[in-house]
C-alpha cells in the first residue's frame, strides 16, 4: 500500500467516528434503569484479560516507546514480553472465537458480525505475533512513529510502507473498527459477556 493511502485513511476514518459520536448523541434515548449485571461467561473473562495485556502493550509502545525500547534491552525481557502478549492475544482470539459462535447459533447475526471483525483483528495480530517476531521491538520502530506523526497531523507512512502485508493489514483494520464503533451499540458487546453460566451452556 502507498504512503498517501496512509496519510489519508486515517484521518477518514476518524472523520466517520466523530459523525458517528455526533449521530448518537443527537439522537440518544433518555437514560433508562441499568440492566442487573450477571457473572460474566469465561469466554468473557478471556476477551476482558487478554484485551487488557493486549492494550498494555500496545499503549506502553505508543506512550512510552524509550521505556519500551530499554526494557527490550534485554533478551530474557523481551521473550518474556513476547510470550505474555501472545497468551493475552490467544486469550483474546478465544474468548471473542467462543462469542462469536454462541451469537451466530443463537441467530443473532448482528452481534456476531462484528465479533466476527473483532475476532479477525485478533487472529491478525496472533499471526503477526507468530510470524514476525519480537513485535515489540520493532512495533516502537516502524508503527509507532508513523502512529504519532498522525496525531501531530504531519502523517509520515513511509516506513509502514516499507512494511509486510500483515502489518499493513493490521494497521488498516484497527482504523476500520475505529470508524465503526460509534455506529455500534453497545449491548451487541456486553449481552455475552454478561450472562450466567447456565444461559452459556443452554442449548
Amino acid at each position: 500500500m502507498s504512503d498517501t493511502f496512509f496519510t489519508v485513511v486515517p484521518y477518514v476514518a476518524a472523520g466517520v467516528a466523530v459523525a458517528g459520536v455526533a449521530r448518537r448523541w443527537l439522537s440518544r434515548a433518555p437514560a433508562s434503569s441499568p440492566a442487573p449485571v450477571a457473572p460474566w461467561t469465561s469466554s468473557g473473562r478471556a476477551v476482558v484479560g487478554g484485551a487488557a495485556i493486549v492494550a498494555l502493550n500496545h499503549a506502553l509502545g505508543l506512550l512510552a516507546p524509550r521505556v519500551m525500547q530499554a526494557f527490550n534491552a534485554s533478551p530474557g525481557r523481551l521473550f518474556t514480553l513476547e510470550a505474555v502478549s501472545l497468551i493475552g492475544g490467544l486469550l483474546l482470539t478465544w474468548g471473542l472465537a467462543g462469542l462469536t459462535l454462541r451469537r451466530a447459533r443463537e441467530g443473532q447475526w448482528g452481534a456476531a458480525g462484528l465479533l466476527g471483525l473483532l475476532l479477525l483483528q485478533a487472529l491478525s495480530g496472533v499471526f503477526l505475533a507468530v510470524s514476525l517476531r519480537w513485535g515489540s521491538a520493532w512495533y516502537v520502530h516502524v508503527v509507532v512513529p508513523y502512529l504519532r506523526s498522525v496525531f501531530a497531523f504531519q502523517p509520515d507512512a513511509t516506513l509502514l510502507a516499507q512494511a509486510p502485508f500483515i502489518v499493513q493489514l493490521h494497521t488498516l483494520f484497527g482504523m476500520v473498527l475505529l470508524a465503526l464503533a460509534p455506529f455500534i451499540r453497545a449491548q451487541p458487546i456486553a449481552a455475552p459477556l454478561l450472562v450466567t453460566p447456565r444461559e452459556e451452556t443452554a442449548g
